[in-house]
């Protein structure tokens, strides 16, 4: 649940996305992965010879092995000598086979995976250049897609040549999984489309095999989604097994996040800002049932209160100024899945009451219609409040708390834990800097274990992001961190309280730093960079955020943290 961190549908058999979004074609073959950025129509001959546009260098894939159509998304084996699978059925020959974007195809002891990827994240020119999406990232989509567990592995190993340790690490892995070293003796391995207790069997059969050839290593696993549901968390997870944890603060969490995902009960999910309550609602809704569905988030303070109602149960067509169509309603949009509403604190007692009635009746009215519509969807809440407090208050309804409240969980910030610091840094670094591993010094992870963390996780992936970038590609060192000192909230105390919920103050938690301090320099610095970017792309913040080595949502946190604003466009 670590982290507080989204995921487009793909149409069956057409290259035609929605219009943002590019197709593109990864390439693992013995482990090493490549991408390639595809044309939006036409045919690809696909092959180890050296006329194919999709080249696949081994041995088991034929010199022209299969063609791949663009639209609609078709592929045709060639009479190749090892065959064509996909979803685990070897293809006729000559017999066009309609695709799914997310589908492996398994060309003999090789693998293709065709990923739609939005067009602001991929900032290809050539079909050449890497994409920046990770294999794990991809697997997490085609899982979203597919409901198939994957997991990932860490492995490191100590004073061990790779010539001796791959084939250990190979003799575990089919054509589609994958591994990453970053040559320092650490590996990753992506073990895709794998239930856990077969990825189990592969940790204990690799560690055999490791000890039979006197190799020392560790091994952690993590598993989707019982251990996380985007990268970062997995990696992290992965790398506090890695340590040897006997028993995290959050174990308990997450057993009961897996209790509660079967049932049909409302979740609330309390904790402070940014310790990551949105995954946790996520890991419910893909462990649960309903996990084919859809999973709609809201931001109940992102909007003002009209606007929330029609976002919440929509409008009919001139129900206020400016509706000038029917509008349906996140409510129905969700309808078979998992409605995740943060920060259900913020909604006015207006709104508060005809929530209560969806929830009791099941049943959304449109703004500006008399007329209800059935739906079917689970409620997962989350707050930052005491919300017993906001009923005392007469801010919160008692009834609308009771309803939303049929379980709740409490996730403890992150100064309550301590053994996720390190391995989110070194998750956050690997991200952040995927080309190239992000070495941390000894002296640095002790700065950020010994920082208390008011912002929680989210603050811990800014500092992180940030120190990557003021490193230029070097060590980071604690000169790089902008780590502001900071008061603990009131009755803070060493153990994380499981059912009373205590009130955050803003102003109690507000960083403040001291004048002339290194932290101030770096921050103006950072600051001084992000102004000239912005200026230089005449605010268009993709190139802006490309510039400066960062990911757009990134750019917006900074820009939102130093009060900036976009520039106009140039005329």
């Amino acid at each position: 649940m670590p982290g507080d961190y989204d995921d487009s549908e793909d149409t069956a058999g057409s290259t035609k996305q929605a219009g943002d979004t590019r197709l593109h074609a990864t390439i693992s073959v013995d482990g090493v992965v490549t991408t390639k950025l595809l044309p939006p129509a036409g045919e690809l001959a696909i092959g180890r010879g050296a006329g194919c546009e999709l080249l696949v260098n081994h041995a088991s894939v034929s010199r022209r092995h299969a063609t791949l159509r663009l639209s609609p998304l078709e592929i045709v084996d060639e009479g190749s000598r090892n065959g064509t699978r996909v979803r685990g059925e070897r293809l006729p020959v000559g017999v066009p086979t309609v695709l799914e974007v997310g589908d492996v195809i398994v060309l003999g002891d090789a693998a293709i995976v065709l990923q739609a990827v939005p067009v602001s994240d991929s900032p290809l020119a050539t079909a050449s250049e890497p994409l920046p999406t990770s294999p794990i990232d991809i697997e997490i989509a085609r899982a979203v897609r597919t409901r198939s567990p994957f997991a990932v592995l860490q492995v490191a190993t100590q004073n061990a040549r790779p010539s001796d340790v791959l084939p250990a690490l190979r003799s575990i892995m089919r054509a589609t999984d994958v591994i990453k070293g970053d040559g320092t003796g650490d590996y990753q391995i992506l073990l895709v489309d794998t239930a856990p207790e077969l990825a189990a069997q592969a940790v204990a059969r690799l560690s055999q095999m490791l000890k039979r050839q006197q190799i020392a290593a560790a091994i952690g696993m993590a598993r989707y989604p019982d251990d996380g549901v985007v990268a970062e968390q997995l990696v992290a997870h992965a790398h506090l097994q890695l340590a040897g944890a006997a028993a995290a603060a959050m174990d308990p969490v997450r057993e009961l996040v897996r209790q509660v995902a079967a049932g049909e009960l409302s979740v609330l999910i309390t904790g402070e800002t940014g310790v990551g309550k949105e995954l946790c609602a996520e890991m419910i809704h893909r462990l649960s049932p309903r996990a084919a569905m859809p999973f709609v988030r809201f931001n109940c303070s992102a909007l003002v209160e009209t606007l929330v109602e029609s976002e919440l149960f929509g409008h009919e067509k001139g129900a206020f100024t400016g509706a000038i169509s029917a509008h349906d309603g996140l409510l129905e949009a969700a309808n078979g899945g998992t409605v995740f509403l943060d920060e259900i604190g913020e909604l006015s007692l207006g709104v508060q009451a005809k929530l209560l009635r969806v929830l009791e009746e099941r049943v959304v009215r449109r703004v500006g219609s008399t007329v209800g519509r059935k739906i079917d969807v689970r409620f997962v809440c989350a707050t930052n409040r005491d919300l017993l407090e906001e009923v005392s208050a007469g801010r919160f309804r008692r009834d609308l708390y009771y309803r939303i409240n049929g379980v709740r969980i409490a996730i403890p910030p992150l100064r309550e834990r301590r053994e996720e610091i390190v391995p989110l840094a070194r998750a956050f670094a690997m991200r952040a800097r995927p080309t190239i591993s992000a070495v941390i010094g000894a002296d640095t992870l002790a700065a950020l274990q010994s920082h208390a963390w008011p912002g929680n996780i989210r603050e811990l992936r800014n500092t992180i992001e940030r120190a990557v970038l003021m490193s230029s590609g070097g060590a980071i060192r604690p000169s790089h961190l902008v780590l502001e000192q900071t008061t603990l909230p009131p009755g803070s105390r060493e153990s994380y309280p499981t059912m009373p919920m205590e009130r955050i103050s803003h102003e109690t938690i507000a960083p403040t730093r001291s004048s002339g301090s290194l932290a101030n320099e770096v921050a103006e610095l950072e600051r001084k960079r992000i102004v000239e970017a912005l200026e230089q792309f005449g605010g268009n913040q993709t190139q802006a955020a490309k510039a400066l080595g960062m990911s757009r949502t990134t750019l917006i946190a900074r820009m939102e943290e130093y009060a900036l604003r976009r520039p106009r466009k140039r005329d």
